[in-house]
This record gives C-alpha cells, sequence and structure tokens, in this order.
C-alpha cells in the first residue's frame, strides 16, 4: 500500500456511516437493555429516530438523542436486545451494514401484540 492509499484509507475509516428512519410509520425499532441494566428504546416518530435510555423503571429518561439520520453503532446497547420487540426491516438494514445485533433468547417479553407501535417508553 501507498502512503497516500494508507490516507484513503484512514479517510473511510474516518466516515461515520448514517441510518435513518426506513418507513413513514412510527414504531419501535430496537427494545433492549445495557449492562447496568438500562432500558434502551430506540424508535422512529415524525421522521426521525429517537433513542431514548432509561435507569430501572424510572419514568424520566437518562438520555435522549434524535435526527433523521444516527450513527448505527450509537444504537445497539452493549448487552442485550429483545428479538421479538425489534423491527425486522430495520435490523436487516443494520445487519447489512455490518452491525452486530446481539439478541438474548426469543420470547423473553413474552406476547407483544397488544401493545401498540411502541414497546417501550417515548420520548
Amino acid at each position: 500500500m501507498t502512503e497516500s492509499e494508507l490516507r484513503a484509507v484512514r479517510q473511510v475509516e474516518q466516515t461515520p456511516v448514517m441510518i435513518g428512519p426506513i418507513d413513514g410509520h412510527d414504531r419501535t425499532l430496537l427494545y433492549g437493555y445495557d449492562s447496568d441494566a438500562n432500558t434502551w428504546h430506540v424508535y422512529q416518530a415524525n421522521g426521525e429516530l429517537h433513542r431514548v435510555i432509561y435507569i430501572g423503571s424510572n419514568p424520566s429518561p437518562e438520555s435522549h438523542d434524535n435526527g433523521p439520520e444516527m450513527i448505527p453503532a450509537a444504537l445497539i446497547p452493549n448487552k442485550r436486545l429483545y428479538p421479538e420487540a425489534c423491527d425486522f426491516d430495520f435490523c436487516l438494514k443494520l445487519a447489512s451494514l455490518g452491525v452486530y445485533l446481539p439478541f438474548t433468547t426469543y420470547g423473553t417479553l413474552g406476547d407483544l401484540s397488544a401493545r401498540g407501535p411502541f414497546i417501550g417508553k417515548t420520548f
């Protein structure tokens, strides 16, 4: 590799890949938890992605980020995602970008059919 090729590789490494909402209807896209037992809820609403992190059962979020696009790695908790609470199309898009999705055992949350479009709390 030449020095200019090395610079080109480093430029690609530093360019973040972004992801946005995948279609028009509002819903939960990812739902899981991190190693500190904080709940992560990623959803789309009004054409934007939202990532809300809650500590335990506290109704106020610890953090909230939103925008038309976000860096995929920032949407994934460092522990587990509940597969039954995650959106298939969004997960497929993330997987096609090479994002690792740390799913737990399917069915842990039980039947979610009566919950509506959002599995977790929204901001």
